[in-house]
């Protein structure tokens, strides 16, 4: 058993649940037929990283698509997933690719079909005792289509409102397998056939964590702080944007199987004013201020942090001023983020807070500026989970009130040209700042998962001197 444990790690993620794993998956199987109560076909990724761009290699330890990590935990391209609610043979289908020695020779291990004991493979560990060759998935899908009573067809593809319409994701996969469905049902001339989005019953299930998943994003964030930590005490060593990057994510992947939870930025001086800023190889001033976004994943969580930290070790006067100013933005939103309340209403309170300071505190003082945006440079938080940015990517979600277990990022930022004369100095820089943190909701507030990483001046000072 520990064998299998370890040769299955790849290509099923236990969330974190041990034996309870199949458990628990099959709990959210279940509680989305509930929900739907119609035949349902849900798709995993068609092909991996190198799968269409054969030169392309890319190293990504997690590569599913997060509806199917979801529901299954399974780490593998080619699955499709069936639900049948109240069938009288199988509820739950999944259909893999044959099983392919020499493939796997090459790339590692899959689960497939093709023989007694690799179908007992998937069993064993997915829990899912219906399993089939994926090329019988139409005949499959028809067969079990014309016993529905309702003529519905469940899968998911990602839709939204933009500006009072509505808009649809038409480059992945999602779309591709809904348009084959699409056809598939117009070839059957079902009279009243119709293909039903299940993304609102999805989310709704999918992104309030359960246990294991805060678990999950407490290490995640823990490992993400620890690497942190390490590269602040030893950032005089540093001399570039590729240098930070290769230490903070080298400290990151000793710590975790998982993989990174994006590429990280690392935007120096006025590189800081690009939001997605993803050169980093530029060099740096020690009189320059150094943006990090960074995390890492544990299971299929993630952290999703921003630090920004003298080049020197010391803030300047400027800097530390305008510093607090974020800060003191994004512990307001932390005092207001709880279930009830709305993301958009978190931004009203970040850049009221931010606009407010930089006239009452820095203008006040005789400094002026030139920002690189009108009043808000981006939204203070985005949901997170399965992936890390989760949920609908039109993001209609700003406007709905915060539930328990939703995971958000709190971060607010401030990006320009800043000048001021303090104690008889004149400082003159392009600055960008941001903050992030990761905030649990809960019904009375919330909880930082990302508390014990340092953002205080005196916290990252004392790390940068050594201390």
């Amino acid at each position: 058993m520990k064998n299998n444990k370890k040769t299955y790690t790849g290509i099923f993620r236990d969330g974190g649940a041990g034996s309870f794993a199949k458990r628990r998956f099959r709990a959210r199987r279940k509680n989305l037929m509930e929900r739907e109560n119609k035949l349902m076909v849900i798709t995993g990724v068609p092909y991996g990283p190198e799968g269409k761009t054969v030169w392309s290699y890319a190293y990504c330890a997690t590569y599913q698509e997060p509806s199917m990590m979801y529901l299954t935990g399974i780490n593998q391209s080619e699955v499709v997933l069936l639900l049948d609610p109240g069938s009288k043979e199988s509820d739950e289908i999944l259909f893999v690719a044959e099983k392919d020695l020499n493939l796997e020779f090459w790339n590692g291990i899959r689960f497939g079909v093709g023989d007694e004991k690799s179908v007992r493979e998937v069993q064993k560990v997915t829990g899912i005792q219906d399993v089939r060759d994926i090329r019988d998935l139409k005949k499959v899908v028809e067969e079990r289509f014309r016993k529905q009573k309702k003529k519905q067809l469940g899968t998911f593809w990602v839709e939204g409102i933009r500006n009072g319409r509505k808009v649809e994701i038409k480059t992945d996969h999602n779309w591709d397998f809904k348009s084959k469905l699409s056809g598939w049902l117009r070839s059957w001339k079902t009279k009243g056939a119709e293909l039903v989005n299940i993304m609102k019953n999805h989310f709704d299930l999918r992104l309030p964590l359960d246990d294991y998943d805060v678990d999950s994003t407490q290490k995640a964030s823990d490992v993400t702080g620890s690497a942190f930590k390490t590269t602040l005490r030893n950032f005089r060593e540093l001399r570039n944007e590729y240098q930070v990057q290769g230490f903070i994510e080298g400290q990151m992947l000793m710590n975790s199987p998982y993989g990174l939870s994006f590429p990280s930025i690392v935007a120096s001086g006025r590189n800081a004013t690009v939001l997605h800023y993803m050169k980093n190889d530029d060099e740096f001033s020690r009189n320059e201020l150094v943006l990090i976004d960074f995390g890492v994943r544990w299971m299929t969580m993630h952290a999703d942090i921003s630090r920004t930290i003298p080049a020197s070790g010391k803030f300047n006067p400027l800097q530390k001023m305008l510093y607090e100013i974020v800060l003191k933005a994004q512990k307001a939103v932390q005092g207001k983020a709880k279930a009830g309340v709305t993301i958009n209403e978190l931004n009203d309170c970040c850049w009221e807070s931010i606009n407010s300071d930089l006239e009452t505190v820095f203008r006040k003082a005789g400094g002026r500026c030139k920002l690189k945006y009108e009043s808000r440079p981006h939204g203070v938080s985005h949901l997170m989970g399965e992936q890390e940015h989760d949920g609908d990517p039109f993001r209609n979600y700003l406007s709905q009130p915060m539930q328990p277990g939703w995971l958000i990022s709190n971060e607010p930022g401030l990006y320009g040209a800043f000048r001021i004369k303090l104690n008889g100095k004149t400082y003159d820089e392009e600055i960008g700042i941001r903050i992030e943190d990761n905030l649990l909701i809960t019904k009375t507030g919330c909880r930082n998962m990302s508390r014990k990483i340092p953002k205080s001046v005196a916290e990252i000072e004392k790390l940068m001197a050594g201390k």
